[in-house]
């Protein structure tokens, strides 16, 4: 039954019949008392484009909204939304969603050809794409499959039960594309006078050494040393560079992506980041250790992790972790963490994204893997 209303419902849209596909798949988004479709992105993805499309922007945002309670971080997604806002003339809010999907996706042709357009357009071209219909251009495209993913996820899924040992948390990434970065080059002004006087800092830097830095970072970037990248940001963002570089390092960080265990590059120890935190902030570290101290509510889990306690020796240090989820791990066994290094009320943080940990044979337990409390998706 899922499949087949979603699939008359695409057959309908690429008919262009939207205000059929909403007639057919609206009552059951409203029917609140239905489960069927809770978890379905392609669900709400395909009810909101056709809202879109007949001018419903209200609607339209609503089942986005929806859907990427479902699915974060998908391009076409951030394109819809971006054409909610283009659509309201909220041209702001519109760059916004086209950059997050860029950064996405770099290659995403939509995105580019809208933040194309908008770079030179003012309120007048904006009214004028919107009243001749040919707003629709920059609308993101309905797939017409999907490849499957089942087989995929199960071989991972048996391999990891074979190796005796579970995961919790967020997917890792996948190396792709990554942004062109060349807009982000010093001016002849900036590269002169890369310095400025009469503050605070805690790195003062030589001219040299700032331009060194601020290209480091996009070195840095181009390797897939986010972590690397992160380092040189901070330096500058507490150093004596000027207020314009300072400007274009905070809008580099924006491209900075999340690692996965098997993606992270420059993993720095716990004694180099209590040494110096303030240039380690936004860094993501993988640390083995112990939880104790465990504090658990419906969405949040926090523990104190001994750091380097991985095997009832060599604590390193303790530190304070949060997860914004509720999470289950065996609390007698030490574990990898991944997370990223943050700052409140002057105390460092580890703000966590996911967990490795190996279950010993000798317990008796059977490895597994989980998603943590990320929904599943029934299409």
């Amino acid at each position: 039954m899922a499949k087949d209303i979603l699939e008359r419902a695409k057959k309908l849209f690429f008919r262009k019949r939207y205000g059929d596909v909403i007639s057919l798949l609206e009552p059951v988004a409203l029917d609140f008392d239905s489960s069927t479709y809770k978890n379905s992105f392609n669900f709400y993805f395909i009810l909101a484009l056709s809202c879109l499309y007949t001018g419903d922007t209200g609607g339209a945002s609503s089942y986005f909204d929806r859907a990427r309670k479902i699915r974060m971080r998908d391009a076409d997604l951030m394109v819809g939304q971006a054409a909610v806002y283009l659509r309201q003339g909220k041209t702001a809010e519109a760059c916004s969603y086209y950059l997050d999907a860029l950064r996405q996706e770099p290659s995403h042709p939509k995105a580019k050809k809208a933040l194309n357009f908008l770079r030179w357009a003012d309120d007048e071209d904006v009214s004028r794409l919107i009243e001749s219909g040919k707003i629709v251009r920059f609308y993101p495209v309905l797939k017409k499959s999907s490849p499957p993913v089942f087989l995929g996820v199960l071989t991972a899924f048996l391999l990891l039960v074979a190796a005796g040992s579970f995961f919790i948390g967020k997917s890792n990434r996948v190396y792709s594309e990554r942004a062109d970065l060349s807009s982000f080059t010093l001016t002849l002004e900036e590269k002169k006078n890369p310095t400025e006087t009469g503050g605070s800092y805690s790195y003062i830097l030589t001219s040299r050494q700032i331009l060194d830095s601020y290209e480091s970072i996009k070195s840095y970037f181009n390797q897939y040393r986010d972590n690397a990248a992160q380092v040189e940001i901070n330096r500058l963002l507490n150093s004596n560079a000027s207020a314009s570089v300072r400007k274009k390092v905070m809008m580099l960080m924006d491209y900075l992506s999340e690692p996965g265990f098997d993606t992270i590059k420059d993993n720095y120890s716990y004694s180099q980041v209590r040494a110096e935190p303030v240039l380690y902030l936004n860094c993501w570290v993988v640390w083995k250790g112990m939880a104790t101290n465990i504090v658990r509510t419906d969405n949040s889990t926090d523990f104190n992790f001994l750091v380097g306690y991985d095997r009832n020796s060599d604590l390193e240090g303790v530190v304070r972790v949060h997860f914004p989820r509720a999470l289950s791990f065996d609390q007698e066994q030490p574990f990898e963490l991944l997370g990223q290094i943050k700052k409140s009320g002057g105390s460092v943080f580890i703000n966590g994204n996911s967990i490795f940990q190996t279950v010993h044979p000798e317990i008796g337990s059977q490895g597994n893997k989980t998603q943590g409390n990320l929904p599943a998706e029934t299409d």
